[in-house]
């Protein structure tokens, strides 16, 4: 996962406001940066580092709406993120299916039907995502641009007010990791997944304010973020190969068939690592540590 712009010059006494120009300007500006790739083909990697940046730039918008009205520019921003993720999966599970067609020469044809019919509908998603890139150049840009010069607050950028949203926002991930525990589906990971990511980045957007505390926290965040990230990849793949045996033409239902024990094996590999880290979590007492340092 790319990195976001680290930005220098801030500290816990820094103004809210301040912070609030500086890194969402930042974050704006790891949006932009991958535009070029998507000037022609919708280039895989740059489509992947747009997305991310478009999470941490909604992350910021969203911490920071106390200092000015920025609800419509996130929700502006959810509409790019969106159209970049509907590509991005199409994506993966196509790298996938291209990895597993080699070697198949008796399944080569019914694979390439199979990722035929899963890319099917990859031209209207690109279509929409390249209306939303020129929608976000065009108009959320300059929006966003105009109003950062206007966002002010002077409570301090380590204030308790800030303090109690990580609180908050950690009780959260607590409650799923309690739910993941009792039923560890493909919803309950999901679910557990979402919240991460958004403790995850807004602790990227505070590391400046806490910076011993909050690389301790993302060290111990990042390797169960990655694996229900892959979880994730498995759990699309093998609905998919699912529905592919039941409603396929008769072709791609036996290639699908045949794909099936091996997306079920990578599910599993990948769950039982899940099982292991949240494992880890409870026994070390991982979110009672995560709440001292944030007291």
């Amino acid at each position: 996962m790319p990195q976001p712009t680290p930005i220098r010059g801030l500290g816990p006494d820094t103004a809210l406001g301040d912070a609030a120009r500086r890194i969402l300007a930042g974050r704006l500006a790891d949006v932009r940066h991958p535009e070029s790739q998507l000037d022609g083909e919708l280039d895989g990697d740059g489509v992947h580092d747009m997305r991310v940046a478009t999470r941490r730039l909604r992350a910021a918008l969203q911490v920071f709406q106390a200092t000015g009205k920025l609800t419509r520019l996130e929700a502006d921003v959810k509409r790019l993120q969106d159209a970049l993720g509907a590509v991005r999966d199409l994506h993966v599970q196509d790298q996938w299916l291209d990895t597993a067609a080699k070697g198949k020469k008796d399944a080569g044809k019914a694979l390439q039907g199979l990722r035929e019919s899963h890319l099917s509908g990859l031209k209207t998603k690109e279509k929409k995502l390249r209306a939303e890139l020129e929608r976000w150049t065009d108009r959320t840009v300059p929006r966003l641009l105009k109003k950062l010069d206007t966002l002010e607050d002077p409570h301090r950028f380590s204030s308790k007010r800030v303090r109690s949203h990580l609180r908050w926002r950690l009780r959260r991930v607590e409650k799923r990791l309690e739910r993941y525990a009792d039923a560890p589906d493909a919803a309950s990971a999901h679910a557990l997944r979402k919240d991460l990511k958004k403790l995850r980045y807004e602790l990227e957007i505070f590391q400046p304010a806490f910076r011993r505390t909050v690389s301790a926290l993302l060290e111990v965040l990042v390797p169960l973020q990655d694996g229900l990230g892959e979880l994730h990849d498995a759990d699309v793949r093998l609905e998919l190969f699912e529905r592919a045996a039941a409603e396929a033409p008769p072709g791609q239902r036996k290639a699908a068939r045949k794909l099936l024990p091996q997306a079920r094996d990578e599910r599993a590999e990948r769950s039982a690592e899940i099982a292991r880290e949240v494992q880890r979590w409870h026994a070390e007492a991982i979110p009672k540590r995560l709440r001292k340092a944030l007291t």
